[in-house]
């Protein structure tokens, strides 16, 4: 299975400077609440879920729903972000990111600065700001959730939507989530399995646009 058109887009993502470049022609759309149906369920109990999205990218949402089994379910564990629930977030990954690699934040700092960004952007750059962006993963119908082989808050090769280190079965899982956001119109971040956007910069340079339409929300 492969989804991306090189090697470097699966193991690098695109360069944050060619992310950048894409215009930005704001449609002014309005934020508007994801609602639970039968398909779609909000993990509740998450800090950092505000159940919100542009309104275009909550409607695909729920035809990206119709796309998956008839026993499984989308949860959305975050979706829209203020910049101050990124800048905790960020923070948060300085401080994972600082335990687990100590010798690299003090021998080669900017390359542990450039390895936090590929995971957790800094305030102000993430596309969860732009209203366009969602993480989310897939339950069956007990609402136990399909093994993907990580946890959202993990990082590294493993956690890039095609790797060589889970198992079929993983691999299998995820294509499900993968078919039935990018059948709708979403585009996955290759560094992530569970991140998807839809007309945002990131969603632009990965479908090869050189426009987009949905720029970060002012607080």
């Amino acid at each position: 299975m492969t989804y991306y058109d090189t090697r470097e887009q699966i193991t690098r993502g695109l360069p944050l400077e060619e992310i950048k470049k894409i215009n930005i022609i704001e449609t002014n759309e309005p934020l508007v609440e994801i609602i639970e149906n039968d398909r779609i369920k909000l993990l509740s109990d998450h800090k950092y879920l505000s159940p919100n999205l542009r309104k275009s990218a909550r409607d695909i949402l729920y035809i990206a729903a119709g796309n998956l089994p008839p026993d499984n379910k989308l949860l959305i564990v975050t979706a829209y972000r203020s910049i101050q629930m990124q800048k905790e977030l960020y923070n948060s990954r300085l401080k994972q990111l600082a335990m687990k690699h100590p010798f690299k934040m003090v021998f080669d700092y900017k390359g542990w600065k450039k390895t936090v960004g590929l995971y957790t952007s800094p305030p102000g750059g993430s596309s969860h700001q732009s209203g366009g962006a969602l993480d989310l993963t897939v339950i069956d119908a007990e609402g136990d959730r399909l093994d993907m082989g990580t946890e959202l808050t993990d990082f590294g090769v493993k956690v890039h939507t095609e790797n060589n280190l889970i198992t079929d079965e993983q691999r299998k899982n995820r294509k499900i989530l993968y078919d039935a956001m990018t059948k709708a119109g979403f585009v996955n971040y290759p560094l992530e399995w569970w991140h998807y956007s839809y007309g945002d910069r990131m969603w632009a340079a990965y479908s090869r646009r050189e426009e987009c339409f949905y720029g970060p929300i002012p607080d």
